[in-house]
Parts: structure tokens; C-alpha cells; sequence
């Protein structure tokens, strides 16, 4: 979906630094989330900075 080598996709990395994570992405990762039974905060996503942000923001709704 971003286009990206799976291990480059660290905690830390900043979305921003992603070319490929636009609004069509966020899309995609929620469609994703979804059908692997994740529902998150569809508005928080494009608040996300890094990739820790959005598994900590998948992580929330897995635990709760």
C-alpha cells in the first residue's frame, strides 16, 4: 500500500517521509484495519506522524 519495503517501515519513521501516504492511503489503511477486524478512530489517523502512532492507534482498539 505505501509502496515500501516492510522493514523500512520502522516505529519511528515519520509518515511524512512516505510519498506514498496521501489521503488515499489513510483510506487503504482503514479498509485494511477493517477487514482484519481492527475498527479505529477514522479522523485520528491523518494525525498519525509516525508508524508508531498507528499501531499504538490499531493497538487501543485491539486491547479495548
Amino acid at each position: 500500500m505505501l509502496m515500501v519495503e516492510p522493514d523500512t517501515l520502522k516505529p519511528d519513521v515519520d509518515l511524512t517521509t512516505i510519498e506514498a501516504w496521501d489521503s488515499t492511503a489513510v483510506i487503504n489503511l482503514i479498509v485494511l484495519l477493517d477487514e482484519q477486524g481492527v475498527q479505529v478512530d477514522e479522523e485520528k489517523i491523518p494525525e498519525c506522524k509516525t508508524v508508531q502512532d498507528v499501531l499504538d492507534l490499531a493497538g487501543d482498539t485491539l486491547k479495548g
